[in-house]
């Protein structure tokens, strides 16, 4: 991901299913949309693999055209047919699981079966979107590309990630720590990978507003969670500083 390369378990389950979902698309629209835009997403990955720059100009109208038809809602579990509940990410379904295995109410008939539906295709397409305004510098359309992602899929670590390095580009660190406070607090979808190099991009937050001490302390949490030479060269460039400005 490019946050390291470039800027070198709680479940709330309450919160992630507390109600249905009704101001959305439902159920079957939700995967007659993934697979069209599933047609998308084939050539933007091999574009993307390949570092092809020149073709994301041809790309992209039609795919933003496909993001923009989105709602910027988040996509909830509900009920469908009558006879199941969908669960749209397996934070969704665990957290359903759990309430129902404890007999607390779900927000949904107690009789239905939970079903874990396939990923849908939306997060994918944000993200891909996202990378290629990104690798093209347009960091604010990047940015408006990510927003849309975690409006649907708040918790989608790639999105995370790739948001918090446009932050940085931007140079909006306020934001970044912000964020990076917010998504830390209730990370049970990152893995030790994620949660480090959001971790090292709160530090680089840090960097850029002068918090040198701030940054070094953030680093070494991230550092418990991975310890990676980029994050370990982070770390010495911070602590130089440090050391330069206390002389």
């Amino acid at each position: 991901m490019r946050i390291h390369t470039r800027i070198l378990t709680t479940l709330f389950v309450a919160a992630a299913c507390a109600a249905p979902a009704f101001a959305q698309e439902s159920c079957n629209a939700h995967f007659t949309r993934s697979q069209a835009i599933g047609d998308l997403l084939g050539p933007a990955y091999t574009a993307m693999h390949a570092g092809s720059s020149g073709d994301y100009a041809k790309l992209l109208p039609a795919m933003e055209q496909a993001l923009n038809a989105l709602p910027a809602a988040e996509v909830k579990a509900e009920a469908c047919d009558g006879n199941h509940i969908n669960a749209y990410t397996v934070q969704q379904y665990v957290a359903l699981t759990t309430l129902k295995s404890r007999g607390i109410a779900t927000g949904f008939p107690a009789e239905l079966p939970i079903v874990k539906q396939p990923d849908l295709n939306h997060a994918s397409l944000a993200y891909s979107v996202g990378w290629m305004k990104y690798e093209q510098k347009n960091f604010d359309g990047a940015l408006a590309a990510y927003t849309k992602g975690l409006a649907m899929f708040p918790t989608d670590p790639s999105l995370q990630q790739e948001y918090v390095a446009t932050l940085a580009q931007l140079r909006r660190y306020g934001d970044l720590i912000a964020y990076a406070d917010k998504v830390l607090a209730d990370s049970s979808a990152m893995d030790d990978k994620v949660r480090a190099k959001i971790y090292s991009a709160r530090a680089v937050a840090q960097y850029g507003q002068g918090d040198l001490k701030g940054a070094v302390d953030i680093l070494g949490a991230s550092l418990k969670y991975q310890n990676t030479p980029e994050t370990q060269d982070l770390l010495k460039v911070i602590q130089n500083a440090l050391a330069a400005k206390s002389n």
